[in-house]
């Protein structure tokens, strides 16, 4: 890391977040390498188990765009991608905001061990025998190869939590309480690695809280992870890690979620990585006796209720602000797997809410792990109430506009984004997309947000992707709305500001460019019964600046231009678009272009490819204001 990323770090740190981080960096680089150097790692002797080196069987579980068989030994410190590995050396002293060892992210999503909760689910279901061996093999290699705080996988407290949580569902469709009893293996296996791993990992969770300024989803996966181990295992000052940890959900699931639902890291994606943590927090405080509260509860279903309203007919999101496939746990072993869909199901089933369930919903192996056939049960009995209704849906506290048509099983869903960066001073996973918009046309992504594809590797393509350019809004000067300090965190926070909603319009503005002496505004207009959308752009300014106006289509779109400045666009399964822009701008398609950076998307991590984007740009001697209206073609 460099020494411009620690200066440009400690401008985000209150007075009080400085006396925390000189005695976190205490705890990390004096303590626990005391620790580590006393601590004596002596390996544990590898378990038999022939289905490791058994060529006949193989089981590829999905890590982003690649794919590892867990019937054969893994590579603890690998970056599956790039084939590069990781050091073992002091945690806390990696460098995983560089290329030099790979993207500490794919090592990461391995060690996760989403995986082992699939292993276990088919010894449930089978009883073979071979896939407790399996479990045992890769917790015993696992723990030889990570002794505690040495190496990458102890660098990050968010992923020792999901580890806790994994580790917490295996242990229950293992019945693992029973089985020690029988299973004489078994029971070897869970006193001389499995509890001395969970010990550690929820050791390291209470000693290394993500506070202040990092007090976002990593806290709050810290908190769900001691508390959920706290419920399912006697560790050590169990009562006392407990309360700790349930203090700090009930805390953080009021400052992270507004009062209407919406999380404010301001990453759509994220939404079902923090929604699982608190569910799943919920659900095994109800079964082991340790309810939360109601004020707890309240706010998890009004977060269930704007999940809802987000997604669209085919259950696809708006994706603003970061997305990095991550999931807290997935039973299955299949491609890209839909959590929000699945999530929609378990809140239907935790609150008994039939205004959740859909009417093409089902039950999935996820629900069937969390709830039980008892939950089946409960879920089949709701009537499905949950299809969004031919209305907008305006959040203004929080600045999110979904604009809705549906007839006769057709909908035009469009999400205008007013939002503020992101939370707290960082505001790490937000991107600088201030009045920006995307368009859903019967549950088919049509004008896009460009995604992510990356956070610590490929600097330039982080800075691109989280960019103002990359969304659908106007850059002005070749700036961005706010100022990038580094791959997570931004300075010079823009503050939006919505001046009217009415029934069918919107006009909001954005603080990004006073700086430059320019305040941009954008009314959206709804003309529902013409199913057109009109964009109205206002630039006020008395001094001259340059205008770039992108609007970024979905890879699957054709573009043709029909007439000057008029093109029409179709989505194989959509109604077909068409969009009208401004005559004082002279508009080009651009795709895939690197000179610059134009006209590139991103739909899952570590993943991008080129799309079609209309884009103009123009010098402006003062005050402008443009119009685009954006058709759906019947």
């Amino acid at each position: 890391m460099s020494i411009s990323w620690y200066i440009q770090r400690i401008k985000t740190f209150s007075p009080e977040e400085i006396l925390f981080r000189v005695g976190q960096r205490v705890r990390t680089h004096v303590l626990d390498k005391r620790l580590l150097k006393d601590c004596s790692q002596v390996p544990v002797a590898l378990p038999a188990c022939a289905l490791v080196v058994d060529e006949d069987k193989r089981l590829d579980y999905p890590i982003f765009e690649k794919s590892i068989d867990v019937f054969k030994p893994i590579d603890w410190h690998l970056d599956v991608q790039s084939g590069r590995n990781f050091p073992k050396s002091f945690a806390h002293k990696i460098n995983i905001r560089s290329d030099e060892f790979g993207s500490a992210k794919h090592v990461w999503e391995v060690n996760r061990q989403l995986f082992l909760v699939h292993i276990a689910r088919l010894y449930h279901e089978s009883g073979d025998r071979c896939y407790l061996d399996l479990i045992m093999y890769h917790l015993t290699s696992w723990k030889n190869e990570n002794p505690y705080l040495l190496g990458v996988n102890w660098y990050s407290n968010i992923e020792v939590n999901i580890r806790l949580i994994n580790w917490a569902y295996c242990w229950k469709l293992l019945d693992a309480e029973n089985l020690r009893k029988t299973d004489e293996q078994f029971a070897q296996f869970v006193d001389s690695v499995w509890q001395p791993l969970i010990n550690d990992h929820a050791e390291f969770s209470h000693k290394h809280p993500s506070l202040y300024s990092s007090a976002n989803n990593h806290l709050i996966s810290e908190y769900a992870g001691l508390f959920i181990a706290t419920c399912c295992w006697d560790i050590p000052q169990r009562e006392k890690r407990r309360a700790y940890a349930k203090a700090g959900l009930e805390r953080e699931i009021l400052l992270q979620n507004s009062p209407d639902g919406v999380n404010s890291e301001e990453a759509a994606e994220y939404i079902q990585f923090i929604d699982d943590f608190f569910l799943l927090a919920a659900v095994i405080g109800d079964a082991s006796g340790n309810s939360f509260s109601q004020t707890y509860k309240t706010r998890l279903h009004q977060m269930a209720r704007y999940l809802n309203a987000m997604l669209d007919v085919n259950y696809n999101y708006p994706m603003y602000g970061d997305g990095d496939d991550g999931f807290l746990l997935r039973p299955d072993a299949g491609g890209h797997f839909n959590n929000f869909k699945s999530l929609l199901t378990a809140f239907a089933t935790y609150f008994g809410d039939a205004s959740l369930k859909r009417a093409d919903a089902h039950w999935d192996d996820k629900n069937q792990l969390i709830f039980g056939d008892q939950g089946k049960g409960a879920f089949d009995s709701l009537e499905a109430k949950g299809d969004n209704p031919d209305k907008n849906l305006f959040l203004t506290e929080s600045g999110h506009y979904i604009f809705r048509k549906v007839n006769a099983g057709k909908e035009i869903y469009l999400h205008f984004d007013a939002a503020p960066l992101g939370f707290l001073s960082i505001a790490a996973h937000g991107h600088a997309d201030a009045l920006s918009f995307i368009l859903h046309v019967d549950g088919f992504p049509v004008m896009v947000d460009s995604g992510t594809f990356t956070y610590h590797t490929h600097k330039e393509w982080r800075k691109y992707f989280m960019g103002t350019i990359a969304h659908n809004t106007i850059r002005v000067n070749g700036t961005n709305q706010s100022t990038q300090a580094g791959p997570t965190m931004w300075l010079n926070h823009f503050k939006c500001n919505t001046l009217k909603a009415d029934a069918d319009s919107v006009t909001a503005t954005h603080s990004g460019y006073d700086k430059l002496g320019v305040n941009h505004s954008r009314q959206m207009i709804f003309n529902r019964e013409q199913d057109e959308f009109v964009i109205k752009d206002t630039l006020k300014a008395s001094v001259g600046f340059s205008a770039e106006v992108p609007f970024h289509f979905h890879p699957d779109a054709e573009i043709q231009e029909v007439s000057k400045g008029v093109f029409e666009v179709t989505v194989v399964g959509a109604r077909k678009i068409q969009v009208s822009t401004d005559p004082a701008l002279e508009y080009r398609i651009a795709s895939g272009e690197e000179n610059p950076m134009l006209g590139w998307y991103s739909d899952h991590f570590g993943e991008k490819v080129p799309c079609k984007m209309i884009y103009a740009s123009k010098e402006c001697k003062g005050a402008s204001s443009f119009e685009t209206r954006v058709k759906v073609l019947s």
